[in-house]
C-alpha cells in the first residue's frame, strides 16, 4: 500500500476585521501539526488586520483563482470578516465547492454568516455566535447552543472561548498531530483546554487570572451594592428582588473563586474598590426615593452586563467562558426586571437615564 505523505493543505479565509484568535489559533496549531496552511483573501497586496490589533498578515492568494477541491479543509474565522467575505461571490462559491466535494469546512464565531450567503445551512446542525442564531435559523439552520457542532463535514463553534475544542476537532478530522502535545476528547469538557490555546497563541494564564479577579471584584462591589439597595429601599416588591439578584451575585463570587482556585490563586483586590464603596455609602447619607435606587440599580446591572459580556469575548479558555456567559445571561434578565420595576415606579413622571454607581472595568473592541 502506497502511504500518502503530502501535507495536508488548509485553506483560511480572511478579510479585514478578523477576529485575531480565531485566525492565529487554527494557523498556528496546523502550522505545529505540518500542515501547508494557506491564507485567502480578496486580493494579494493589501495587509489584513485584526479586531483587536493583534494580526497583521497578507493573504498567500485569493478565493478568485483558487480550486476548493485543492484543499482538505477550509476555515472560516469570524469577527467583523465574514460579513464583508460573504459580499464577494467568488468566496462564497469557493466556500460552497467546498461543501458539496467534501472538503472539510470549519466555521466559528460570524463565519456562518459566508455560509448563510451560499445557502448552505438548509437542514443543517450548526452553531455560531449568539448574535446571529436567528439569522441562522432563518436560513435553515438547526441552532445548537454547544462549543462544537460536526454534521457532516462541517465543524461550526460559537466564539472564542470555544476555540481550543474547535481546533481540536479540525486536527483529529485531518488525522493530525502536534508532536509532544495531547489533544483530549473534543467531548471532554474537564479538559484543560486553555493550557492548548495558550499553546496555540489564545489568551494566557494571567490574562485568564486577570480577567477572573476583574469579575470578581465587580460581583463583590455589586454585592455589596445591592445590600444597601435592600437595606433602604421602602418597597417590598424591590426589597424582594433586591434579594434575588444578591442571590445571583454570591453564587457567580463562588463560581468565579472556585474557577480561579484551579489556577492556584486567590482573590486580589484593588484598592480602587474602596473608593468605589465610599460612594455607595455617600449616597445613601441623604433619604433617597425608591426611583432613585431602582435608577442606580439599573445602571450597576448594565455596567455588569457589558463587562462580562467583553471579558466573555476575550478569552480562549473555554471553562471560564462558560461561566462568563451565564453570569451574562443572569445579569441580563436581572436588568429587564428592575427596568421594569422602574417604569412602574415611574407612573407618569419621564424616566431618567440609568444613574451606575460602578464604572466600566473592561471595554469591547
Amino acid at each position: 500500500m502506497v502511504m500518502d505523505t503530502q501535507p495536508k493543505r488548509v485553506a483560511i479565509l480572511i478579510e479585514q476585521g478578523v477576529e485575531d484568535a480565531e485566525f492565529q489559533l487554527p494557523y498556528n496549531a496546523l502550522k505545529k501539526a505540518g500542515a501547508e496552511v494557506v491564507v485567502l483573501g480578496s486580493r494579494v497586496n493589501e495587509e489584513y488586520k485584526g479586531k483587536q490589533g493583534k494580526l497583521n498578515i497578507k493573504a498567500d492568494a485569493t478565493t478568485t483563482e483558487s480550486i476548493a477541491t485543492d484543499f482538505d479543509a477550509v476555515i472560516i474565522p469570524g469577527g467583523h470578516a465574514p460579513d464583508k467575505m460573504r459580499t464577494n461571490l467568488k468566496t462564497v462559491q469557493f466556500v460552497e465547492d467546498a461543501l458539496e466535494n467534501g472538503v472539510l469546512v470549519a466555521s466559528v464565531c460570524h463565519g456562518p454568516q459566508v455560509l448563510i450567503e451560499g445557502d448552505m445551512l438548509d437542514g443543517v446542525r450548526a452553531t455560531g455566535f449568539r448574535a446571529i442564531r436567528k439569522d441562522m435559523q432563518n436560513a435553515g439552520a438547526e441552532f445548537v447552543d454547544e462549543p462544537l457542532v460536526i454534521d457532516d463535514n462541517l465543524i461550526t463553534s460559537r466564539r472564542p472561548g470555544d476555540l481550543p475544542i474547535f481546533v481540536t476537532a479540525i486536527l483529529q478530522q485531518l488525522n493530525l498531530n502536534i508532536p509532544d502535545t495531547t489533544l483530549p476528547p473534543v467531548s471532554d469538557m474537564d479538559a484543560g483546554w486553555w493550557k492548548l490555546g495558550e499553546e496555540w497563541g489564545g489568551s494566557s494564564r494571567s490574562e485568564i487570572v486577570q480577567a477572573l479577579n476583574t469579575a470578581i471584584q465587580g460581583e463583590r462591589y455589586s454585592l455589596e451594592t445591592f445590600q444597601h439597595y435592600s437595606d433602604n429601599a421602602t418597597d417590598d416588591a424591590m426589597k424582594e428582588l433586591f434579594q434575588e439578584i444578591l442571590q445571583h451575585k454570591q453564587q457567580h463570587i463562588q463560581q468565579l473563586e472556585a474557577r480561579l482556585g484551579l489556577f492556584n490563586e486567590t482573590p486580589s483586590l484593588p484598592a480602587a474598590v474602596s473608593n468605589l464603596y465610599a460612594s455607595v455609602k455617600s449616597f445613601f447619607q441623604n433619604d433617597q426615593t425608591d426611583v432613585e435606587i431602582l435608577r442606580r440599580a439599573l445602571g450597576d446591572l448594565q455596567t455588569g452586563v457589558v463587562d462580562t459580556y467583553n471579558l466573555r469575548n476575550k478569552l480562549t479558555d473555554p471553562a471560564t467562558v462558560e461561566i462568563f456567559d451565564r453570569m451574562e445571561v443572569t445579569l441580563a434578565r436581572d436588568e429587564q426586571r428592575i427596568a421594569n420595576l422602574y417604569k412602574d415606579r415611574l407612573g407618569d413622571r419621564t424616566p431618567g437615564s440609568p444613574k451606575p454607581s460602578s464604572r466600566p472595568a473592561t471595554t469591547g473592541a
